[in-house]
């Protein structure tokens, strides 16, 4: 994985022939959160916690296409969801798969007739537990998929450490980490290739970056991530992100 810095400057040459899709996954449930409901539809200053990052990529002119990918048991809270909190936006609802992969291939199949018309060149696949998405890290995304094809915002990290095969913690020093965030972005077609080799082979990745790799030599990209960029996960996560919309300037509207 390579990181390059962004050039500003080139972007507004690379941003009109871009025509990208917004996949949020919304597929997931509330269990460790302590809710009954999926935790992308609890109340997050006002909105729902998946409404905030489709608000934050309506505000990227290079973005065509959004899609929220559900379970079926959640359709009408979704469809609920879109009509009252998105209806400046034509979102469309597709019912994902038992895995997050599947569930990518679901939003990947959704598009592929506009992916194989070069209707839609890039990609961005985000969790929708992750709603504080600031624009410029959309654009910022694009551009780089649109170099190098495949890129992800990450924080660096000195804290992580691996677990030895017998449970125990290995404490020498790691080198370099980074802890990976979302959207991760993809040049289309090869996405989209990847992810059908993957299910003619069975193939299950961890993560979109995971699936990417298998199939494709070209490394990705990381960009610098965003902390405010947070997974809703735990409780106290829904409080974090409360006081960030109340004290930063993340500009998501």
């Amino acid at each position: 994985m390579t990181n390059s810095a962004f050039d500003a400057s080139t972007f507004q040459v690379v941003e009109p022939r871009i025509r990208a899709a917004a996949v949020v996954l919304a597929a997931g449930s509330g269990s460790r959160v302590g809710a009954e409901q999926n935790k992308v539809f609890l109340p997050l200053s006002g909105r729902r916690v998946v409404s905030w990052s489709l608000n934050s990529f309506a505000q990227v002119r290079a973005v065509k296409r959004f899609i929220m990918v559900i379970r079926e048991e959640d359709r009408r809270i979704a469809e609920e969801t879109v009509a009252r909190e998105l209806g400046h936006i034509d979102v469309e609802v597709v019912v994902g798969g038992n895995t997050r992969q599947r569930s990518e291939l679901a939003a990947l199949r959704h598009l592929s007739r506009d992916i194989a018309g070069d209707d839609i060149n890039v990609v961005l696949i985000h969790d929708g537990a992750r709603p504080l998405l600031a624009p410029q890290m959309i654009r910022t995304l694009i551009h780089a998929a649109a170099e190098d094809q495949a890129a992800f915002p990450a924080m660096e990290r000195d804290d992580i450490r691996s677990i030895r095969s017998d449970g125990t913690i290995d404490m020498s020093n790691p080198g370099r980490l980074i802890a990976a965030q979302t959207p991760q972005t993809f040049r289309a077609r090869p996405l989209l290739a990847a992810y059908e080799q993957a299910d003619a082979d069975g193939f299950n990745g961890t993560d979109t970056v995971s699936c990417w790799e298998q199939y494709n030599d070209r490394p990705v990209r990381w960009v610098p991530g965003d902390p405010r960029n947070i997974k809703i996960t735990y409780p106290g996560d829904l409080l974090d992100a409360e006081r960030i919309l109340l004290d930063s300037h993340l500009q998501v509207d």
